[in-house]
């Protein structure tokens, strides 16, 4: 049968990597976070913007010095992702950049991002190509912080696609060594073997999946730990076939250590908004 879900689920994987660029500009810079750059990055990735082109990731330190020092806030305000004949992806999409500089000095515009992601077996996609096109100047502006939402929305897509796709072990990246998830079961799950039963689990039940998501709010009490509420509205096909809805609400609590490519799950508490119910179609 035919993966209908296909493309939503590659563009979790897309959104993942994608909402991952920016993070490298939006803390300090350190060892750990330009290689978490390079990892999405192909070796021969060909950049252009209008400070011109650049090809390959080796001295991508150096090109980064320039920045140091510098606010950044990288606010994505869509995005559309493709996947192409020859079986790789791209990513179109529209940001608000916002630039505070060690002079003080403001700046703001939006960018257009025109992106290819080579796709990878069993693995994140990485950026092969990537050109950034200025669309427009915004003069008065009021600087808002992006990161924590490119941090929150990096992990989310990764972690809403492992659960589409299910690869049990690679979440071992994404939850925390003290973690606990109340499902709306009344079940609960705080070491790492239950969950992977409870994933796979899961996985028997399904031929494939996906969600979308709404209502997405995020506060972020300090620099380590980030607070989301978010409703997921997902689909299913069951190993026999039956169509099948359901929406929950998520209020997650995350662990940010910004070396690490992606924050780590310390608690999940899931709600009941509308049980599973088999639909004739979606």
């Amino acid at each position: 049968m035919e993966n209908i879900f296909k493309l939503e689920q590659l563009t979790h994987l897309v959104l993942a990597q994608y909402h991952r660029w920016y993070q490298v500009y939006e803390v300090p810079f350190t060892e750990n976070t330009i290689l978490n750059q390079k990892d999405i990055l192909s070796d021969d990735v060909e950049i252009s913007s209008q400070n011109g082109t650049t090809k390959g990731k080796e001295g991508l330190e150096n090109r980064l010095k320039v920045f140091t020092g510098w606010q950044n806030a990288h606010h994505v305000q869509n995005s559309t992702v493709t996947l192409l004949e020859d079986g790789n992806l791209s990513l179109e999409a529209d940001i608000l950049y916002q630039n505070i500089r060690p002079d003080k000095s403001k700046f703001s515009y939006t960018l257009h991002y025109s992106t290819l992601l080579q796709k990878k077996e069993n693995n994140l996609p990485i950026f092969t190509k990537l050109i950034l096109q200025p669309t427009g100047i915004v003069e008065d502006f009021k600087f808002e912080e992006a990161y924590s939402e490119n941090r929150v929305k990096s992990f989310m897509h990764y972690w809403l696609y492992l659960m589409e796709c299910p690869d049990a072990n690679k979440f071992k990246e994404l939850v925390d060594d003290n973690f606990l998830l109340n499902l709306s079961s009344g079940e609960t799950i705080s070491d790492f073997e239950s969950f992977k039963n409870w994933i796979i689990s899961n996985a028997s039940k399904l031929k494939t999946s996906t969600h979308q998501y709404k209502n997405l709010e995020i506060s972020n009490q300090n620099n380590t730990e980030i607070k989301v509420k978010v409703d997921f509205e997902w689909k299913g096909i069951t190993i026999d076939n039956k169509k099948m809805i359901a929406e929950t609400h998520h209020q997650w609590i995350l662990l940010n250590n910004t070396e690490n490519r992606f924050a780590k799950m310390k608690e999940m508490k899931v709600f009941a908004i509308k049980p599973f119910l088999i639909v004739d179609d979606f």
